[in-house]
């Protein structure tokens, strides 16, 4: 297969115990009608012997499990031919990749979101042939035009935006989970919302985002100190807000291509986990944002806390009450 010098998109996968729903989202990527991509799974320490399974599957020793409801199944099955162009590599290997289709990389330790993409990114942005990054979670499926949507929408562009997806539920397949990104808020609150139309985006969700090489390298990386959770609320909302100055007329991102999400399954597993980052990176985020924004957050907290503790629920109001905790201490990075 020939490819333009730059033209390829590095689609960015990263794998953290979850092998089932890696292989879905590759299933459903190695379908593309576009064919100008390079897929990276970046495995983020698993302990579930993802790695195996990953070279098993692409060997054709084993079938895709995930479970996919019927309207999305063509899109996974029936299996991709095997075996699949796979390389696997260790991180300190990168640089013997082979120009494989797809490049598996067993890193030794759990970095979070934000370190394993930056990883990733590093990488792709240092290979010559790198046209754009598509930063896209595991736990999804895509259409197979969704990358040619992404570029063809991306191409019309004289601003070079950022491109996120409309994302549906992966149980409920027709119905909308967040048009590309999110709304800070409501007034100084910084409590995410789903957006529902392009112009509402404040900043767009990390579960898929498109970059063009120089778009990429103009906003650096994600903040490895969140280690999980408003590393992309951090990352693209900055850049909103001076695209607004300059653009006052004109959404400072751009929505295209579909896929279907398991929303929080990586974090779902562990509710106080969740809560803890959650709380603790939003009143990070909300504090650089603006005062008046971060103690409003706090507040805001604060009834998170009460709530959770009316309503029984143990694990959060833990959660919160460490992450409030571990923002006033000063505390970043993974959880102790």
């Amino acid at each position: 297969m020939s490819m333009v010098p730059g033209s390829i998109a590095y689609i960015l996968v990263l794998n953290w115990n979850g092998w089932r729903d890696t292989l879905a989202c590759l299933e459903s990527l190695l379908r593309s009608d576009d064919p100008a991509f390079r897929i990276v799974v970046w495995d983020n320490g698993s302990s579930d012997d993802s790695v195996t399974r990953i070279g098993e599957w692409a060997r054709g020793e084993l079938e895709v499990s995930c479970d996919v409801p019927a309207e999305l199944r063509d899109y996974v099955q029936p299996p991709v031919a095997k075996p699949v162009d796979l390389r696997l590599l260790d991180e300190h290997q990168l640089a013997d990749d082979g120009n494989s289709r797809v490049l598996l990389v067993r890193g030794a330790r759990n970095l979070g979101y934000a370190g394993g993409n930056n990883a990733m990114m590093r990488w792709a942005l240092g290979r010559k042939d790198c046209g754009a990054v598509w930063i896209l979670n595991n736990d999804v499926v895509v259409a197979r035009d969704t990358l040619t949507s992404i570029r063809v929408a991306h191409a019309d562009d004289g601003f070079d935006r950022p491109v996120g997806s409309w994302i549906y539920h992966m149980d409920a397949p027709s119905q909308l989970q967040v048009c590309g990104g999110q709304r800070l808020g409501i007034g100084t609150l910084v409590s995410p919302r789903h957006a529902k139309r392009p112009q509402d985006i404040d900043f767009l969700v990390g579960a898929s985002l498109f970059l063009s090489r120089a778009r990429a390298q103009a906003l650096g990386s994600f903040n490895e100190a969140y280690f999980l959770n408003a590393e992309d609320l951090e990352l693209t909302y900055g850049y909103a807000l001076r695209f607004r100055r300059q653009h006052k007329t004109v959404a400072p991102f751009l929505v295209a291509g579909r896929l279907w999400h398991r929303e929080s399954t990586t974090q779902s597993r562990n509710r106080y986990l969740h809560a803890y980052y959650y709380t603790r990176n939003l009143l990070y985020a909300a504090h650089k944002i603006g005062p008046l924004h971060g103690w409003t957050t706090y507040a805001h907290a604060l009834a998170r806390l009460v709530l959770a503790t009316v309503r029984g629920r143990g694990e959060a109001r833990r959660g919160i009450r460490q992450g409030m905790r571990a923002w006033r201490a000063g505390e970043l990075g993974p959880h102790p």
